[in-house]
């Protein structure tokens, strides 16, 4: 939701719940945290140069991805973790910003989310990216990328995301 939102989060009081903010607020500290990472900055090194440009959402999806294949627990901890945020979404839909609230029931049942555990999964995300607008077209095919470097994309997956739970646990909630 919060890459939907736009504005600074003082020019939402009395859009959104006060928690809904905050959540936005966390949501874009974690964007700059992960922008900003040394690991993050390397796994966009990785890249075909053609796509550096859009680098950045390249190697977030590649996360995702990694996220995905590394999650804690069970395959089916995963998929109940992503039918609680449906049905949390759908429950509080008078909060989601109009185009979210939009493409919010495709989004569940083509499965997004779930999609992100495949690389035929991400290559559908980099397609439905690429759609969005025409620079965006960079992204088609970063799948490959991904295959022919998945060991390091992997190994710098795997030291950024515990410092990502820890920002994310210590995330200082104060403006």
């Amino acid at each position: 939701m919060g890459d939907f939102v736009k504005g600074r989060p003082e020019s939402l009081v009395g859009k959104f719940p006060d928690e809904v903010i905050l959540g936005i607020r966390q949501h874009r500290a974690i964007d700059v945290f992960t922008d900003s990472h040394p690991t993050f900055r390397q796994a966009k090194s990785l890249l075909a140069p053609h796509r550096r440009r859009l680098a950045g959402i390249v190697v977030d999806i590649f996360y995702d991805y990694f996220l995905s294949q590394n999650w804690p627990g069970e395959h089916q901890a995963r998929l109940e973790f992503i039918r609680h945020c449906h049905n949390v979404l759908l429950a509080r839909g008078e909060w989601l910003p109009a185009h979210f609230r939009e493409i919010l029931p495709r989004m569940i049942s083509e499965k997004w989310l779930e999609s992100y555990a495949t690389v035929e999964g991400i290559a559908l995300t980099f397609r439905r990216v690429a759609t969005r607008a025409p620079v965006a077209a960079g992204v088609l095919g970063a799948e490959e990328d991904l295959l022919e470097n998945e060991e390091q994309f992997s190994k710098l997956f795997a030291e950024f995301f515990p410092e990502l739970v820890e920002f994310s646990e210590t995330w200082n909630t104060e403006p």
